[in-house]
């Protein structure tokens, strides 16, 4: 199958150098060092989740790394890992890739990233979900795989067709998939893992333990976690919200020494995806006539601690 992707970061390397393995994989990123060493050398990943793996460096070559999606030309799924803040720019940029029968996948956290996809592709073509793999940034085209777990995919407006086929293309490749029904259940799910996790460990520059351990962060993280569930409850979904609490403390000691994404955005002084997350609680609320003053707050912190390096 010919599999396209926008973007090779930190969790966009592992879904591509492993889908190499089986498919014709090919890659548009716009920063020309990736694409230098990529070309040159490889993706590398260092296997290294917990029981799993060796601790080797493994070599993944795709078929083309370019700058340019012309190069490509259409492809049967394109794979999206582009950060939220250029989604639609990057999805026009990549037309030359999407033809009438292409499916379009996201697996980005937060909520927020259908609707800039679908700004340019019909949504009769997007498959959404998430991931539980975790992936660490070493250099261009160089990651260390730390964490493992299930790819979860499903349609909102699209026929799951289009997810079985995204789903039957990742299982050939070795991720293990669920299908579901109702998508967005599992998109918040993970989204109060998030909302629990990142704007706090980013703040207080601190690895995931430290939410399960420090009993004033714990507070912090129940409190913001709380709103998430009602507001998500509010939209439609069902949730336990002691459970969703509990899972999310549970993930922060799986993952005890592994840095959030947007610590790992605040360490690199480069903007945060805080808006389709812990905004996206505070959007989603305002929707719905539910205050969210925990999320709201927690998002002017982390906008005011990225506005000191990026000057805005």
């Amino acid at each position: 199958m010919k599999i396209g992707f926008l973007g090779c970061g930190a969790i966009g390397s592992i879904y591509s150098g492993y889908m190499s393995r089986v498919h014709d994989v090919y890659i548009v990123d716009t920063a020309q060092k990736i694409v230098d060493e990529v070309s040159e050398h490889g993706i590398l990943i260092d296997e290294c989740v917990p029981g799993h793996g060796s601790g080797d460096t493994v070599c993944f070559r795709p078929k083309l790394i370019t700058t340019d999606p012309r190069e490509v030309g259409e492809v049967d799924i394109l794979i999206v890992f582009v950060r939220y803040m250029f989604l639609e720019a990057a999805c026009r940029n990549a037309l030359p890739m999407i033809g009438r029968n292409t499916v379009v996948m996201t697996l980005q956290n937060g909520i927020g990233n259908y609707d800039e996809i679908a700004k340019v592709v019909p949504e009769e073509q997007i498959v959404i979900g998430n991931t539980t793999h975790a992936s660490t940034g070493i250099g261009p085209g160089h990651v260390r795989h730390a964490g493992t777990g299930v790819t979860n995919i499903g349609t909102i407006k699209a026929d799951m067709s289009k997810a079985k086929l995204c789903a039957k293309a990742l299982e050939e490749a070795g991720f293990e998939v669920s299908v579901k029904d109702d998508v967005m259940a599992v998109i918040w799910h993970k989204v109060f893992v998030n909302v629990a996790i990142n704007a706090i460990t980013a703040l207080l520059e601190q690895e995931n333990g430290f939410i399960a351990d420090n009993k004033y962060a714990h507070e912090a993280a129940r409190l913001l976690v709380s709103e998430a569930v009602d507001v998500a409850v509010a939209g439609g979904c069902k949730f336990d919200k002691e459970a969703e609490i509990e899972n999310a403390f549970n993930v922060a000691v799986a993952t005890a020494t592994n840095k959030s994404s947007t610590l790992q955005d605040i360490l690199s002084k480069k903007q945060t995806e805080i808006l389709i997350i812990n905004g996206a609680v505070s959007k989603t609320g305002r929707e719905h006539n539910i205050p969210t003053p925990y999320n709201d707050l927690i998002v002017q912190l982390v906008s005011a601690k990225q506005s000191v390096y990026l000057g805005r």
